[in-house]
């Protein structure tokens, strides 16, 4: 993958989501894979949405998903809610394998 992937973690408030984000972290540092993660409450992401490539949706704040879709198809980023049973496990291997995936079938700009 040539440029870095830019990872935001969207919850309401943002504990949950800079755990998850430091998790993925460190799952893609040791694979090797240049990746930043950040967390963000979902309102500040229309603010922010341009400094990412890909965006997860925390659980909890699916009732969000096409407000978030929206501005996240405004900027060309795949949106997708975490993967219930690796946020539940706080896995940072199985959402980096999300992540790479949803990467996949992102268009280039």
């Amino acid at each position: 993958m040539s440029e870095p992937i830019r990872l935001i973690i969207l919850c309401s408030w943002g504990a949950t989501s800079s755990q998850l984000a430091k998790k993925v972290k460190e799952a893609a540092d040791k694979r090797g894979i240049e990746l930043t993660a950040d967390a963000g409450g979902t309102g500040e992401f229309k603010k922010k949405a341009d400094q990412y490539n890909v965006a997860l949706l925390e659980p909890q704040v699916r009732h969000l998903k096409k407000e978030m879709e929206k501005i996240a198809e405004e900027h060309g980023i795949p949106l997708e809610i975490v993967d219930q049973r690796a946020f539940a496990l706080m896995d940072g291997d199985k959402v980096l394998d999300q992540v790479l995936t949803m990467m996949k079938g992102r268009r280039e700009p």
